[in-house]
């Protein structure tokens, strides 16, 4: 069973793939993907550059996502 909710597509370009190593690289994915998944980890990964400064306010980074949305 699936126990992740995301869809993730794995392109590989080894002849040879083990079913073993596909199921790594996967929860591997997620698990980057999980650090950034959440409204911390976004502002942590991205800053705002706003004219002339640039800002990594949680705040300020978060009011611009959702005025373009």
């Amino acid at each position: 069973m699936n126990k992740y909710r995301r869809d993730i597509i794995l392109v590989i370009k080894d002849d040879a793939v083990y079913p073993d190593s596909i199921d790594t690289q996967v929860e591997c994915l997620n698990y980057v993907i999980a650090c950034v998944d959440n409204k911390e980890g976004f502002c942590r990964a991205h800053e705002l550059v706003n004219r002339n400064c640039i800002t990594s306010n949680k705040n300020k980074i978060l009011a611009a996502v959702q005025k373009n949305a």
